[in-house]
């Protein structure tokens, strides 16, 4: 193998899977002794509970036999009631037996199912976060999540109840064939044919079930990556009007989903239509049969109607299994993918505990002819033969233009990845022998794009302690630790000054905080160890001068001895590093000092020399004699109490209501999400109501071929005669039945997918044209949503298509045999029903307990999955903290909680829903005991008990059919509770709303008027308060400040993603509240400091949100030349056709914000926002876009939000911020005058 395929297999390795195959068994592979035992006694209570369901049969026969007797001699015995109390009785205890079985036996699996299936995302999870970087280029969070919620989910339902219920059919199968061959092993072999196609069948449609359950499953998993894409980047959303664009490509991917889900359905549902046409053919052989064994005396009477009964109850048994195999493939398809991962081994695994761990690290890294190529870019060879020394203890600087390979170094010196070729060595050793968590904690890196946790400050700070001796020190020094960290980051003053303190939760994402305090906080989670190697990837950017210049003080004066690699745009904070190498295009161009660089007058020469100040007033310096600054606010926020005369905006609560919704009303709002489908439906109904008149007819039937078999034997030809016609009845009722089980099938499998398509895209749809404050709430978070899409939509199904259909026949039944029970003999139909209600208010409470389970299931799944979408979006920073234990060790003790919690509904759940299932045996007993009683008063004939007896049976059984289905029903009423609550939850904000004014024409001229504003997740504190300035038709406004002094808060408010307090914000005069929200959004073009791409090409990104048709090829192109992006983008091999990756990541950070303000540029915006929109870019190509946005604002109205105040150098008016309040403004040259607050800060800044 030459040296280019070995850089090959490489490169391929990092994204091979292995082929797994995964059998049902391969679920329980993570079950301990424990769970064994348990699973076998709940086995065994299931096909206890199953084997007592074909007893009664037998009771039956002797009865019937009985009364045949005396029937056939036209007088009673005193005997016959004695023998009818005694048979009776037997029923009694099959009864209790039922009952204590079928109690054990769903606990068990229901528990049992909930524990594996806890199991399998912990091996999951722990699968995810061993993997090595390529993966999470090609597989984002948003797919991660759904196959940790709606895959794991169609597991659970394989291993619980459904599972129990299969056992029992078995359990009834293997009662049925010995009772069988014990009474009559001919007629038994026989009969046998149906068990035996339905076995067939099994196996035959278990290669179709799980093909298109994966291709399902596949379709939507691809969908759920897009939706968890766009609720993770909201705001970039939102601003942007994408909210159509993302639901059309989720659509698509459920319109997939629906047609194999569809295909599916139909095929189970055409299973169980042949299974009960072939059950009551197999009644027609029976009593055709049977007539001949009795006349040629191979049998008796009693053995004919018991082997009938219990033949036909198998035959339902094999019925049950066959409805539940979708459940099953889906579950096995399901783990298919999970276990892929799961048994994948990665080539670069962070919780190996091979390789050397040296006592002492000097900190000497060396590249030697390393060459790389990204997995997802394998085209693309980003490192060219990099030598590099970074001397041990010393500093040294990354600088060149985006794209020239600056963030790979760090990949490779983290061990994101392994390069293609060369060796990267830490003091004299390669790193792949080291051990990768151990040299993970030697390194601590701040990215520009700090990542933080929702957890609180003081926790995110104490990330950085994991793996090194103080990560267990005591609390008292520990928060030592985590304050001194924060003051050499200059976060402790900002942090003291919140309401909580370092117990202030974050966000998800860090998102209640501004840009600056989380990457102080990041800088202070990196350097509270003290680590020996500090990587700095553009650490400042989002930093004020004056605190970039605190920072980095801090930041030198601590670095003594360690290894220091920075990568840096702004060339000024490099200036005093040891060593400075300059790349292009994946090489070394230059490498040396400062000044020996400075005097090359090559690359660094020109890099510096488009950093230098356009104009050079006298700087700012921290020795400098300033003039006084004027008074300061104090150091603590400003609290609300303050300013108690404002109003509380509401916020939008879509849990109200949730917790008192009924089931009729939550029947309704779902019927209203298939009103599309009505005339489908109406085909299922009608097919269920001639369905559900099946038993009856069957009843009626039944008692007529009994009759007809009982004759005494001196009638045998006319036994044969009439047992040949209700034969006959029986194969034409056979033949119908499977026509009408076949349409309803399908009817019920359309209407069901299109069921969860509606529901799923209406969920989204609702969630996307929520106001910002909704994600800002905890429960909302983008994995809790992602997971709420995946799962709550599939449990809709219970109440629709097959479940639906199956308890519409169940009620047509109830209703029917009740009718026929009345017509024949209303005294024994009267007290046979008496058990019915009870019978029917047990399984309500079944329901109910089982939703209660479910609200609890949901409630803590959503904890876990949201966790777990955080994590996974936060990979590099939990890698690079070497943080993969407790992490995994936190998710563990979230599932945990699930399970504790949702244990006591389980235990109330199965009690009703066993008693349920039960009673039918009593509901027998009382029927027999009376019916023989009027029998034998000679009240009511053989034919009248017959007919009476199996309708109201059969309506009892159908009762208790019903509420077999308590659990997916329970499941399905919380999910219709949510749903139904998150669309009625409408936004105050939304931008499909169609009122507001439409002006023909925008000036653009902007206005804030007294505004006031706190955020809805921080009502206790004011982020504005009394901000006043006007900005004029084409005038260039600049907002400055330290970080969190509320200049992206103005941005949002003129994005409308919240509403002020109080006070008002104008364009051209008009209260933005007043005007059309969609139309406005679409003169406003924000570029923020953090760019979310989106996964698709580079066109469908900067199109996004446009309408498509309007936009020219010239148009797009000229954006992307302005922007400095055209170029590399022709230079690739796909062109504009380049797919970016999940948020970009197959992108660098500068290229990822050129591609942004291209995006921005093309809207050819009215108002342009620019928040930090070259802090990535290198500083020749911060130069050239520069130039393109002096351009692109003339003329147009421009807000700048800049912490690199030589940007802003030109703008007309400045406005400096502090503490939520403006407190200088006018032209730079004015604002330097004054020697104040903006003069501080220009001097930090330069």
């Amino acid at each position: 193998m030459d040296s280019e395929d070995i850089e090959d297999e490489i490169v391929a390795r990092q994204l091979r899977f292995p082929e797994v195959k995964v059998t049902f068994l391969s679920l329980y592979c993570y079950s301990s002794k424990s769970d064994c035992v348990l699973l076998a006694i709940s086995a065994v209570c299931a096909i206890i509970a199953g084997g007592c369901q074909p007893l009664p049969a037998i009771v039956f026969a002797k009865i019937v036999y009985v009364f045949a007797q005396i029937e056939n001699t036209g007088h009673s015995q005193a005997g016959y009631a004695a023998i009818i109390n005694h048979n009776t009785l037997y029923l009694v205890y099959i009864t209790i037996a039922t009952f204590l079985t079928r109690y054990v036996s769903t606990v068990g699996f229901i528990y049992l199912g909930e524990k594996l299936t806890r199991n399998i995302k912990e091996h999951y999870m722990e699968a995810v976060l061993r993997q090595n970087m390529a993966i999470f280029d090609e597989q984002g969070a948003g797919d991660i999540t759904t196959q940790l919620t709606s895959d794991t989910n169609l597991i659970q339902a394989g291993l619980s109840h459904k599972l129990g219920l299969t056992f029992s059919a078995f359990g009834t199968m293997a009662t049925t064939f010995v009772i069988g061959f014990i009474f009559s092993w001919k007629l038994t072999l026989i009969l046998t044919w149906p068990v035996v196609l339905g076995v067939i069948l099994l196996i035959g449609g278990k290669r179709f079930a799980i093909r298109y359950g994966a291709e399902s499953l596949k379709a939507y998993s691809a969908g759920g990556a897009i939706a968890e894409e766009a609720i993770g980047s909201f705001k970039s959303t939102t601003g942007l009007g994408m909210q159509p664009y993302i639901v059309d490509r989720y659509s698509h991917y459920l319109n997939l989903a629906e047609k194999s889900g569809f295909r599916l359905k139909s095929f189970m549902g055409c299973m169980s239509a042949f299974a009960v046409g072939a059950c009551y053919l197999n009644v027609a052989l029976a009593f055709w049969q049977g007539s001949r064994f009795l006349a040629n005396r191979s049998t008796s009477f009693s053995h004919v109607v018991a082997i009938t009964l219990i033949m036909k109850n198998a035959a339902f048994s094999v019925l049950g299994v066959t409805a539940h195999i979708g459940t099953f493939t889906s579950a096995v398809a399901a783990a298919t993918k999970i276990f892929r991962m799961i048994e994948r081994t990665s080539p670069i695994d962070p919780s190996s505990i091979e390789g050397l761990t040296p006592s002492h690290v000097a900190g000497a890294i060396e590249f030697r002819d390393v060459k790389h190529t990204y997995p997802s870019r394998p085209e693309v060879v980003v490192a060219k033969g990099l030598n590099i020394i970074f001397p041990p203890g010393k500093t040294t600087a990354v600088v060149g233009t985006s794209g020239s390979g600056k963030s790979t170094i760090i990949h490779l010196i983290e061990r994101f990845y392994d390069p293609t070729h060369g060796q990267v060595l830490l003091d004299g050793r390669d790193i792949r022998t080291l051990n990768i968590q151990w040299l993970r904690h030697q390194i601590r890196l701040i990215s520009q794009e700090p990542a933080l946790l929702d957890t609180t400050i003081a926790e995110n700070i104490e990330h950085g302690l994991v793996g090194t001796e103080y990560e267990n020190v005591a609390p008292e020094e520990k928060e030592l630790i985590v304050q001194a960290a924060a003051k050499m980051a200059s976060a402790h003053d900002f942090i003291i000054g919140l309401a909580q303190g370092y117990q202030t939760h974050v966000g998800s994402r860090g998102s209640k905080l501004s840009g600056g305090q989380k990457q102080r906080i990041a800088i202070a989670r990196a350097v509270a160890a003290g680590p020996r190697i500090l990587i700095l990837d553009e650490a400042t950017s989002a930093l004020d001068g004056e605190t970039e210049r605190k920072v980095q003080a801090a930041l030198s004066s601590s670095s003594a001895g360690r290894t220091t690699i920075v990568v840096a745009h702004r060339l000024s904070t490099i200036r005093d590093a040891d060593k400075i190498v300059v790349l292009s295009d994946g090489s070394v161009i230059e490498q040396g000092t400062h000044d020996e660089l400075f005097r090359l007058k090559g690359a660094y020469h020109r890099l510096v020399q488009t950093q230098t100040h356009e104009t050079a007033p006298e700087k700012a310096s921290p020795d400098s004699h300033t003039a006084p600054i004027e008074e300061e606010l104090p150091a603590k926020e400003i609290t609300l109490h303050e300013e108690s005369e404002l109003k509380i905006s509401p916020t939008v609560d879509h849990s109200a209501g949730e917790s008192h919704a009924s089931l009729i009303s939550l029947l309704k709002f779902v019927a209203s999400l298939n009103i599309k489908e009505l005339p489908v439906i109406l085909v299922g109904l009608v097919c269920s109501i001639l369905a559900g008149c099946e038993e009856p007819a069957a009843a009626f039937l039944l008692g007529k071929a009994i009759v007809a078999i009982s004759l005494p034997e001196r009638e045998k030809d006319q036994i044969q005669t009439q047992a040949d016609f209700w034969s006959l009845m029986f194969l034409t009722l056979a033949l119908i039945q499977c026509l009408v089980f076949s349409i309803q099938g399908i009817a019920f499998a359309y209407c069901s997918e299109r069921l969860i398509h509606r529901a799923r895209y209406l969920a989204l749809q609702s969630i996307l044209y929520q106001e910002v404050a909704f994600f800002d709430r905890k429960e909302n978070s983008a994995g809790a949503l992602t997971s709420f899409l995946s799962t709550e939509a599939t449990h809709l199904s219970s109440i629709s298509g097959a479940t639906l259909g199956t308890i519409l026949i169940a009620v047509s039944t109830l209703v029917a045999g009740f009718v026929v029970g009345c017509v024949f003999g209303w005294k024994l139909a009267l007290v046979c029903s008496t058990v019915i209600p009870v019978l029917v208010g047990c399984g309500f409470a079944a329901v109910w307990f089982v939703g209660q389970f479910q609200r609890l299931a949901v409630k803590y799944n959503q904890i876990s999955a949201s966790y777990a979408s955080e994590i996974i979006s936060a990979i590099h920073t939990i890698t690079a903290l070497a943080r993969q234990s407790d992490v995994l060790q936190h998710f563990r003790e979230s599932l945990e909680i699930a399970g504790y919690k949702s244990l006591k509904s389980n235990l109330k759940a199965s009690f009703m829903y066993a008693l349920a299932q039960s009673l039918f045996s009593a509901c027998m007993a009382l029927g027999f005991w009376y019916g023989g009683t009027l029998v034998v008063h000679l009240e009511y004939s053989l034919l009248q008990f017959a007919i009476v007896y199996s309708s109201i049976l059969m309506s009892a059984f159908s009762a208790g059919l019903i509420f077999q289905f308590a659990p997916d029903m329970g499941q399905a009423k919380q999910s219709a509770s949510s749903l139904k609550a998150l669309l009625q939850s409408k936004s105050s904000i939304d931008p499909r709303m169609l009122g507001g004014i439409c002006p023909e024409n925008l000036e653009a001229r902007v206005e804030f008027r007294s505004v006031y504003f706190q955020y809805p997740s921080r009502p206790q504190s004011l982020a504005l308060r009394d901000i006043s300035f006007t900005v004029q038709p084409g005038e260039h406004v600049a907002l400055v400040g330290e970080t969190g002094c509320g200049k992206s808060t103005i941005f949002s408010l003129l994005e409308r993603f919240y509403d002020p307090l109080s006070g008002e914000i104008l364009v051209d005069g008009i209260s933005i509240s007043s005007l059309n929200i969609s139309k406005y959004r679409r003169w406003i073009s924000l570029v923020i400091q953090e760019p979310t791409l989106y996964d698709g090409t580079i066109r469908s990104n900067l199109i996004a949100g446009l309408d498509v048709e309007s936009v020219s090829d010239a148009a797009i192109e000229a954006a992307c030349k302005d922007a400095n992006i055209y170029e590399f983008i022709i230079s690739l091999p796909q062109g504009f056709a380049t797919l970016v990756g999940n948020r970009g990541s197959k992108l660098s950070g500068g290229q990822r914000q050129r591609l942004a303000l291209a995006r921005a540029l093309l809207r050819d915006p009215k108002i342009l926002l620019l928040d930090e929109a070259t802090s990535s870019i290198d500083s020749q190509s911060e130069a050239l876009i520069q130039s393109a946005l002096d351009i692109a604002t003339r003329g147009r109205t421009t807000i700048t939000i800049a912490h690199r105040l030589s940007t802003i150098e030109k703008a007309d008016v400045i406005y400096v911020l502090h503490q939520g309040q403006i407190v200088e403004s006018g032209s730079h040259e004015e604002l330097l005058a004054k020697r104040a607050r903006y003069y501080k800060l220009y001097g930090a800044s330069a």
